[in-house]
C-alpha cells in the first residue's frame, strides 16, 4: 500500500513539474495525464481527489500566480500582455479574475503587492 501512495505521489509530483515549466504551452488533459502515465479519466479523479481542484483550475491558478509576480516585479512589462500570458483573450477578463483571487485590479496589485 505504501509502495502504491509513493508511486502516485511521485507522479503526481512529476504533473506539477511539468505544469510548472509549461505554463506557457497549451496544457490539455490528453497531455497531462500522459505525464503521470494514467488514462484521463483516472488521473482527473485521482488529481481532483488529492488536490481538491481540477486540473484546469490547477493551471488557471499556477499561471495567476505567475502573473502576480510579474506584476510585482516586472514593472516594464505591459499588464495587457502579462494577462495574454496568462491565457486571457482580453484585458477585462483578466481584470475581473485577478480582482477575484487577489482582491484588487492588477494595476492597483502592481502599485502596492498584498
Amino acid at each position: 500500500m505504501k509502495a502504491m501512495l509513493d508511486q502516485y505521489q511521485d507522479r503526481m509530483q512529476r504533473v506539477l513539474d511539468h505544469i510548472d515549466r509549461h505554463l506557457d504551452d497549451h496544457l490539455d488533459l490528453d497531455a497531462i495525464s500522459s505525464v503521470a502515465a494514467f488514462s484521463k479519466y483516472h488521473f482527473h479523479r485521482q488529481f481532483s481527489a488529492i488536490f481538491g481542484l481540477s486540473v484546469h483550475r490547477y493551471v488557471q491558478l499556477a499561471r495567476m500566480k505567475r502573473a502576480a509576480y510579474r506584476l510585482a516585479y516586472r514593472h516594464g512589462q505591459m499588464i495587457t500582455a502579462i494577462a495574454l500570458d496568462a491565457g486571457y483573450d482580453a484585458p477585462d477578463a483578466f481584470a475581473r479574475a485577478f480582482r477575484r483571487n487577489f482582491g484588487q485590479s492588477p494595476s492597483s496589485f502592481r502599485s502596492s503587492p498584498a
